[in-house]
């Protein structure tokens, strides 16, 4: 999408946090293209990372994870944007050079959803359902997807949707935060 524009070059793709800090320490990088969800170190957990070692560097979420609470925690951690995967090349190259120039670009349709969860009064985060606690109570047990899915008879997949639907109420975005900010809340022991 990006190979054919005379402004933007292309310094390294990857698959994984580690290799973007190699590409980093080896090229000169003005912005990164950076999803939440990666082998090894999670996207937010390298944002973090990124804007602690290299306050001048531009980082753009681009992600499935399209849930206010990730895009929160993102410019929260210095990102200067934020995309769905879905949008489209123009929207893409507007976002990098918005973001070059200084300027923070957040995808249209995140934006009023993101604007609500911040009002006054809006629903506090934290408020799980019987079974999500017990979803994070066999995280902070040590158990596995597949293990939890036997314990309570459900699926795997049934599984992965409750441990999502706790990461999304307790805004967190890996198992380890969700058992700290459980245990924290009383939500687990």
């Amino acid at each position: 999408m990006l190979t054919d524009e005379p402004d933007i070059e292309i310094v390294g793709e990857v698959a994984s946090a580690e290799a973007m800090f190699e590409v980093i320490d080896e090229e000169p990088v003005d912005v990164v293209l950076l999803d939440i969800q990666m082998p090894g170190m999670s996207g937010l957990a390298a944002l973090e990372r990124l804007t602690a070692d290299l306050p001048q560097l531009r980082v753009l979420i681009m992600s499935m994870h399209d849930q206010s609470s990730y895009v929160q925690r993102a410019i929260e951690l210095g990102a200067a944007g934020y995309l769905p995967k879905s949008a489209g090349r123009g929207e893409l190259l507007a976002a990098i050079r918005v973001t070059t120039e200084g300027q923070t670009y957040i995808h249209r349709e995140l934006m009023e959803p993101l604007i609500s969860d911040m009002r006054p009064g809006a629903k506090p985060p934290g408020k799980l359902s019987p079974r999500e606690q017990q979803v994070l109570q066999a995280i902070a047990n040590g158990s596995e997807n597949k293990q939890i899915a036997r314990e309570l008879g459900i699926s795997e997949a049934t599984v992965k949707t409750y441990v999502r639907g706790v990461f999304d109420r307790l805004e967190v975005s890996s198992r380890a935060e969700a058992v700290a900010v459980g245990l924290r809340m009383g939500l687990i022991e």
